[in-house]
């Protein structure tokens, strides 16, 4: 009798199993795996998304250590000239290579914006669905206003000098 209920419980077991897992008809697995390519896809989009935002964040990184040398090169030889024995050294080349500095890290700025714009926008046509702000975007609108007005406040000092 022992047996007998040991092989009944088992059947019952398996019964519950098969229950969950019942057999499905093909119209369900195709549209279980059509939602996971879905998903699959959206994903792909976000990776686009976010190797776009870290490519930003590169010409950015790269075009804030540009408006730094940039005004650290004039500083520097300006300082350079209170030491005994250059006294003699000119001021206008260390702030023109400085103002060239601060005119690339604009350019670099400029190209990344319109680049991830552009890109964005396309891929947001391509995936059908909105992308939420860009904190890069805003960064990069804040630094490239920071960089045009240095540029302006420099233009302004190399030509009344």
């Amino acid at each position: 009798m022992t047996g007998s209920s040991t092989s009944g419980s088992g059947e019952s077991g398996n019964s519950a199993i098969r229950d969950d897992e019942r057999p499905r008809n093909t119209n369900e697995l195709a549209q279980e795996r059509n939602e996971l390519a879905q998903e699959r896809t959206d994903l792909a989009y976000e990776r686009s998304r976010l190797a776009m935002e870290r490519t930003t964040m590169g010409y950015l990184r790269t075009s804030i250590s540009l408006i730094g040398f940039g005004f650290a090169i004039p500083t520097f030889f300006q300082m350079l000239k209170e030491v005994p024995g250059f006294e003699d050294l000119s001021a206008t080349r260390p702030r023109i290579l400085g103002l060239s500095l601060l005119i690339l890290a604009i350019l670099m700025l400029i190209t990344a914006i319109v680049q991830q714009s552009m890109y964005l926008r396309r891929l947001s046509k391509e995936s059908g669905t909105p992308f939420p702000f860009s904190i890069t975007m805003l960064t990069s609108f804040v630094v490239l206003a920071i960089a045009i007005s240095s540029t302006v406040i420099i233009l302004f000092r190399v030509g009344s000098v």
